[in-house]
């Protein structure tokens, strides 16, 4: 029950801002499965994306919270949703932690999809269909979820140091 009051004083938040600033906001936050989000392979994740965020959005605020869902960056923008949606899928897509983590984007007037750009939903991490219905349907044990992203995390930290990934 903490988590879901999290998402909604994050939405609530989130619609507040909009309201004062009437720019396009982009959250950053873990995509990490359970109740407890504050693990620190979550704030890897979300710091080491946070960089990739500042360098390639025209950010004009950055803003961090603290929560039951852990490390949240919210960033206002000086760019159009839309334009602004398509770089955050690019670098969910392209980047190698970019998977562990949902970047959202709305404005005023919408949340922006994927669906809205003509783009295909996320995959699963595990299995490769649509992640909702994986979710939803509690297809996977968290277990399995936790060691792989946990697992994408450690390759990513010794490719960083240099050191490939030790495949078993």
């Amino acid at each position: 029950m903490e988590l879901l009051e999290a998402r909604e004083e994050r939405d609530a938040f989130e619609q507040d801002l909009l309201k004062k600033t009437g720019k396009v906001l982009l959250t950053l936050r873990g995509n990490y499965p359970g109740e407890d989000k504050n693990m620190p392979a979550v704030s890897f994740v979300v710091d080491t994306l946070r960089r990739e965020v500042l360098q390639s959005f025209c950010v004009e605020e950055e803003i961090t919270h603290l929560s039951k869902e852990g490390r949240i960056y919210f960033f206002l923008l000086l760019e159009e949703g839309e334009k602004a949606k398509r770089k955050a899928v690019q670098l969910e897509e392209t980047h190698p932690l970019g998977r562990l983590v949902d970047l959202d984007v709305r404005d005023g007037e919408k949340i922006y999809s994927r669906r809205d750009l003509g783009l295909p939903d996320r995959s699963c991490y595990l299995c490769g269909e649509k992640a909702v219905y994986c979710v939803r349907s509690q297809k996977h044990i968290m277990e399995e979820v936790i060691l792989y992203f946990e697992k994408q995390v450690k390759e990513y930290q010794l490719l960083e140091n240099g050191n490939p990934p030790q495949h078993r």
